[in-house]
């Protein structure tokens, strides 16, 4: 009973809710970071410094991406209601289920502790070669970063299983609700996107403590690759936090217009669509980086080519 029945609570919908005032409380942060940003804007110099300032402009980043935007559509509203839309009793791994948020408060705690090491001033994207300058709190940022991401994994291959095995006699494929359609589609982006970050930051932490020349080019390795591998991740992500949100507007404008809504396999096919294409763009966040024109032009065309099944 109690706050420990939360704790240990394998229901979905009681996760769904941990996750909700979790995913809350971040956004609560992220938001205070944001506003004292544009208080900064509004009188330079008056409140901080320019170093204070990166580190306010790094946790708001850090904070609303990796702890509110990825996690979440997908694991307050999708934990809640993915089992209840495709009748089944809970998802399919109910522990795993559980131990998804543990590792995003985990993630969190991390990311928290770095602000008594000084604090992290590299942009949430922490991009080379600055990040590999050695100080304790930017490996250890990246370490929160690192354990949060299993939270998407796990929550994915939960969805994943779910739908292929869970769903209620009768519910095929082409019955399911728009949602979960997209749920599945994002669930399929964090268990394919989501290792790479992982191994990114990673591979920058090692960097940072053993010297390991990947991202530096003094010791032969390649800042711009960072760019390249973080992107594939980061480009992803934007559908990770879109997808679920396209979801609900399908489920929203086909209740309240009480019909049923016009193309539905178009719109559940289109959501894979946009999820396959998506890992083929992340170049266009980086036209200024000395990529080749055609490099430019191809990634131009494929981002181009989103907007077709969007």
């Amino acid at each position: 009973t109690g706050l420990w029945s939360w704790l240990t609570s394998l229901d979905h919908k009681r996760i769904g809710i941990l996750y909700f005032y979790s995913v809350a409380f971040f956004f609560l942060i992220g938001g205070i970071a944001a506003l004292l940003v544009r208080l900064e804007l509004f009188a330079p110099g008056a409140l901080f410094s320019p170093d204070l300032y990166n580190r306010f402009m790094t946790y708001h980043g850090a904070m609303m991406v990796f702890f509110v935007i990825v996690p979440g559509i997908p694991a307050v509203l999708g934990n809640f209601f993915l089992p209840l839309q495709i009748g089944a009793k809970d998802v399919a791994f109910p522990r795993v289920n559980l131990m998804s948020w543990y590792c995003l408060m985990a993630g969190f705690l991390l990311a928290a502790a770095t602000m008594l090491m000084g604090g992290v001033d590299t942009g949430w994207t922490f991009y080379t070669p600055y990040s590999i300058s050695y100080k304790p709190a930017t490996v250890l940022m990246a370490f929160s970063v690192f354990v949060a991401g299993f939270s998407s994994i796990l929550t994915g291959v939960n969805f994943v299983a779910t739908v292929h095995r869970l769903r209620a006699p009768g519910m095929t494929m082409s019955r399911m609700p728009l949602f979960v359609w997209a749920l599945y589609s994002t669930a399929i982006l964090q268990v394919l996107a989501t290792p790479v970050l992982g191994i990114t930051v990673l591979l920058m932490a090692m960097e940072n403590i053993f010297g390991i020349g990947i991202f530096d080019p003094e010791l032969g390795g390649d800042p711009v690759l960072f760019q390249h591998f973080f992107w594939f991740y980061s480009h992803p992500a934007v559908y990770i936090m879109v997808l679920p949100a396209m979801g609900i507007i399908s489920e929203l404008v086909t209740t309240f217009s009480k019909k049923t809504i016009f193309g539905y396999t178009a719109i559940a096919y289109s959501s894979i669509a946009i999820a396959v294409i998506s890992f083929l763009v992340w170049g266009h966040h980086m036209f200024t980086s000395g990529q080749s024109e055609v490099a430019g032009i191809t990634f131009s065309v494929l981002t181009m080519l989103v907007g077709v099944p969007t």
